[in-house]
């Protein structure tokens, strides 16, 4: 599948982190960060509101918001993710994958894809960052960590799903993951095509935007692959 600008997804997973505690990383292995709460990994999946872009000195950088804090998107002159930047005009919701980086002590976000997105979209991001990284905090909190930042941490999710609706809506965006993966393991591999996932999916009530969203997520998670165009099958 490729991402929602027509870009192929990397088959490397993809780290979600909250605009807050990628600000608090400073820990790098070469291309590999750890964050606070201890997310590995060298790719980031990230969702929130662009909200100022700017095109001089030979790149492209932008600021992008989500409920805990603001990252900078920082991109060459040219390729997609920087001509997908200066295509979008603020205030959008946009996903962003790409590398962390360390620029003159502030940590910055070197993107490979820039997509706008809608609201229920960014929704789905917060809701399931928000339990990957609750469960990286309870595995914290168990191992003896640092209590005021755990406590600091845990204050940054609540901010976070203080920002995504209660009710249908919100349990809407994340019914749809939650669907597609139990729509994936029903077939036979655990295999199947993207048109007959978003077939199934909206004989069930989701629409098509909020699944390919869905998969999307779940591509850059690592939770499933694309072995060849046009299908998708669960790792």
């Amino acid at each position: 599948m490729d991402a929602p600008n027509g870009r192929a997804v990397s088959l490397a997973a993809a780290v979600r982190l909250f605009a807050g505690e990628m600000a608090r990383t400073t820990e790098f292995d070469g291309e590999t960060f750890l964050s606070p709460t201890g997310a590995r990994g060298r790719r980031v999946f990230f969702t929130g509101a662009l909200t100022a872009v700017r095109a001089a000195g030979g790149r492209v950088t932008a600021r992008v918001a989500d409920p805990t804090g603001t990252i900078t998107v920082a991109a060459g002159w040219r390729g997609e993710a920087a001509d997908s930047l200066r295509s979008i005009e603020p205030p959008a919701f946009v996903a962003v994958s790409g590398t962390l980086a360390v620029s003159g002590g502030e940590v910055t976000l070197v993107p490979e894809a820039v997509a706008r997105v809608e609201k229920p979209v960014r929704d789905l991001w917060v809701l399931r960052t928000a339990d990957l990284t609750l469960g990286r905090i309870e595995a914290l909190a168990a191992a003896d960590g640092d209590a005021g930042e755990i406590a600091g941490m845990a204050l940054m999710v609540r901010a976070a799903l203080s920002s995504v609706p209660e009710g249908p809506a919100g349990g809407a965006t994340q019914d749809a993951r939650s669907l597609l993966l139990s729509l994936l393991e029903e077939c036979p591999g655990r295999r199947g095509s993207e048109e007959d996932l978003f077939a199934r999916a909206g004989e069930r009530g989701v629409g098509r935007a909020a699944a390919e969203a869905a998969l999307y997520a779940l591509l850059e998670e690592g939770e499933c692959y694309t072995p060849s165009t046009g299908q998708v099958r669960l790792i």
